[in-house]
């Protein structure tokens, strides 16, 4: 729909109002028109009907078409203004161009107003695009100028010869120099600033001019206190009309970042030093104490002692293993459960010497990991079922398989089972109430998981641990 066009009629004579409207209908203009002649009604229609347009005669009773410009000038400037007079000379018309006016037709040729009157239009409508245009590029501008001045990185501006053609306000800070006078440098005479490296810039410059990347980079720069700060760099391309004109420099001070870093590292490094200090001293320790079982079970002549004694070597190597994984991993917390179920195995065929062939050991797990907190309750009972099936699941030259399995059920439940298909545990036997250490100590570490234990004699044994998987 188009724009309604108000036109504001100065004019004394109503015919002579009249015929400048029929002219304009003539020609297929819409408009809505008011007519006024004295000075008081066309200040408040100036200001209450807003014109798109004015229409004024030159010379009126009570008022003249000169003051009427200048009005319409000053309380609304982007508004055409064409004298529509029945005499008026060249000079004065040409005068009137001068001062403001947009155009001038005469009584006698009213036929030359709409075109006037059109023409106006587009060109008051072009102007006033044009100047939101260049309002929104400069508030663009005014925009970008806050960002770059008060930006806290030090930001240079270098011309495609090297010479500086603006830096930001903390830039400016950073230079020995004012601002005026660092304006207008080349960047590699400021040696106070880039010190030994001045060589190594005029390079990176040149390498970038030339196409090549230049990613961000380390660099030292001398502040004005004679301060070496630690700089990473960030060369960007400025370009006009799609090319390249100057090349932003971004420099972000890393010298505390850096510094902190390498207190980080070191305590990092002393803290690694004294956990494996420690890690150090609990395998001795725990090496020791396996020692010590087995130095005992030599003297122990009752062969059911020497069970005992070897299960419970058995229990300190399996927390051994679980040291050695956590030891290893790469950071401390986690470790990969389904390696160390297979060196537990590995640790109870060799201990109780596992005919391989007639007993078949099997694994099926998800490559999961536990904390600390799940995986030594939960590997000292892997231990601990495991020991019971191939001491009891089968007796004599009973073959079978033995299979541990370990991942998570549709709850996101860790879901660990232990199974054979040997003789089965006695119907007598109720694990949960049994004397033996071994299922003691399964049950009492289930109850440490928060979890529950399941018991299927089907067709052998099965064992069953479900809990809940730890947020890690």
């Amino acid at each position: 729909m188009a724009e309604e066009i108000r036109v504001l009629i100065l004019e004394d004579v109503p015919l002579d109002a009249e015929l400048i409207e029929t002219q304009l209908k003539r020609e297929g203009l819409q408009f809505t028109s008011r007519i006024v002649e004295k000075e008081e009604d066309y200040r408040r229609e100036l200001a209450e009907f807003q014109p798109s347009i004015i229409l004024a005669n030159h010379s009126l009773p009570q008022f003249d078409g000169i003051t009427a410009m200048n009005l319409a000038r000053e309380i609304t400037p982007n508004t055409p203004f064409i004298f529509v007079s029945g005499k008026i000379g060249e000079d004065f018309a040409v005068e009137m161009l001068k001062e403001g006016a947009t155009d001038y037709v005469l009584k006698n040729n009213l036929t030359k107003l709409p075109h006037s009157v059109k023409r106006a239009l587009k060109e008051a409508k072009e102007k006033l695009e044009k100047f939101k245009a260049q309002e929104a590029i400069k508030e663009r501008e005014e925009k970008y100028r806050t960002l770059f001045e008060y930006f806290p990185n030090y930001v240079v501006v270098l011309g495609l010869d090297g010479k500086i053609i603006d830096l930001n306000h903390a830039a400016a800070k950073f230079s020995p120099l004012s601002r005026e006078d660092t304006i207008g440098m080349y960047f590699n005479d400021l040696q106070s600033i880039t010190g030994e490296d001045s060589v190594y810039y005029q390079e990176l410059f040149s390498r970038y001019l030339n196409g090549e990347e230049v990613g961000p980079f380390e660099s030292r720069l001398i502040s004005r206190d004679g301060e070496i700060r630690l700089m990473e760099v960030y060369p960007a391309p400025l370009l006009k009309n799609g090319e390249l004109f100057a090349v932003q420099v971004i420099a972000q001070d890393i010298t505390d970042r850096k510094k902190a870093e390498t207190e980080i590292n070191a305590s990092l490094k002393e803290k690694e030093m004294l956990l494996g200090e420690i890690n150090g001293r609990v395998r001795n320790y725990m090496n020791m104490i396996s020692s010590l079982l087995e130095l005992q079970s030599v003297y122990m002549k009752n062969e059911e002692n020497r069970e005992v004694l070897k299960d419970n070597k058995n229990r300190v190597k399996s927390m051994l293993l679980i040291h050695d994984g956590f030891s290893q991993s790469e950071d401390f917390a986690l470790i990969d459960f389904s390696q160390y179920i297979k060196k537990l195995i590995e640790l109870i065929v060799s201990s109780y010497h596992v005919d391989t062939d007639r007993i078949k050991m099997k694994t099926h797990t998800d490559g999961l990991m536990l904390d600390i907190d799940a995986a030594i309750p939960c590997g000292l009972i892997i231990n601990e079922l495991l020991t019971n099936a191939v001491k009891h699941a089968f007796p004599g030259t009973m073959e079978g398989e033995i299979c541990v399995e370990f991942g998570l059920d549709n709850h996101d439940n860790n879901v660990l089972l232990v199974k054979d298909n040997g003789v089965g545990l006695a119907s007598d036997i109720e694990f949960k109430d049994s004397g033996t250490m071994g299922f003691q100590l399964v049950n009492t570490l289930v109850k440490q998981l928060e979890g529950s234990i399941i018991l299927s004699k089907n067709k052998g044994t099965t064992f069953q641990i479900l809990w809940s998987r730890s947020e890690y």
